[in-house]
């Protein structure tokens, strides 16, 4: 795709916000019922094809400038100040961009995006976010091991799915394809466990409370068991009593009156 003049866009965006206008105006309640699922139909393409034009939109304002430039700290946020969206909604289009959108090498040269299948059915309209989503999520999880030729096979296989399922369907189809791909596979080594770990704290609620999740690895898992198994037993470290139990075993009262559960311990 070559260079657009800046009038040209300017155009088509304008008739595209009369056209819109226009559009909402109409009373379609004249269509019959195969009329207005037909018209449904072709709005959800349009709506799934519009993603991949702002694709080529953010990522020709990466190419040109960088977010502490503008005044942002990344380029999800100069997407949530000005857009006035989420910070995941933010977060998930960057990704999407990153994946599906055009890319330029080091010599200037424009190359495919990263899911070059994935990218053509957005464009065409036959897939929506969430199947990227569902894509997105089980590429994360591909083993480490697991060679680029296998890895775009299996991109090929889900799009293909994502086609003509939802992405409920298409989660359920991922998960399977996953379990066969790597069933047989060697086992992880540290690199793959590396590049699962790490904690999230997500954003704290109106009481001050916030939730936790995350991926220990081996290493980790053993000493927080350990810690789990001393400190977390029963009657072991319990604030309501009037001298908590740190050390030792704690008393058959202090083990009966304890009421908290074994996530609160």
């Amino acid at each position: 795709m070559g260079f657009t003049d800046p009038a040209v866009i300017e155009e088509a965006h304008a008739d595209l916000e009369a056209d819109a206008a226009r559009i909402a105006s109409l009373d379609y309640s004249g269509l019959s019922v195969r009329e207005l699922l037909e018209l449904q139909s072709r709005r959800e393409r349009l709506r799934c094809a519009a993603e991949a034009v702002d694709h080529r939109i953010l990522a020709a304002l990466a190419a040109q400038t960088t977010p502490k430039e503008i005044g942002a700290k990344n380029l999800a946020e100069v997407l949530r100040i000005r857009l006035h969206i989420s910070a995941e909604e933010a977060r998930r289009r960057v990704r999407d961009m990153e994946n599906l959108g055009p890319r330029t090498g080091l010599t200037g040269e424009v190359l495919p995006p990263l899911w070059e299948d994935a990218a053509r059915a957005q464009a065409a309209g036959a897939i929506n976010a969430e199947h990227i989503g569902v894509i997105g999520h089980f590429m994360a999880h591909l083993p480490a091991w697991v060679d680029p030729v296998t890895a775009t096979q299996c991109e090929q296989s889900l799009v293909a799915g994502a086609r003509h399922q939802t992405p409920e369907e298409l989660r359920t189809a991922a998960k399977n394809l996953l379990y066969q791909l790597d069933q047989d596979g060697p086992e992880p080594d540290d690199a793959e466990r590396d590049r699962k770990r790490g904690i999230r704290m997500g954003n704290q609620r109106s009481d001050g409370t916030s939730e936790i999740s995350g991926t220990l690895d081996p290493e980790a898992r053993a000493y927080w068991e350990a810690i789990y198994e001393k400190l977390a037993a029963p009657g072991m470290c319990n604030p309501a009593d009037e001298v908590p139990c740190l050390s030792g075993t704690p008393t058959a009262e202090q083990i009966a009156g304890d009421t908290r559960t074994l996530s609160q311990r």
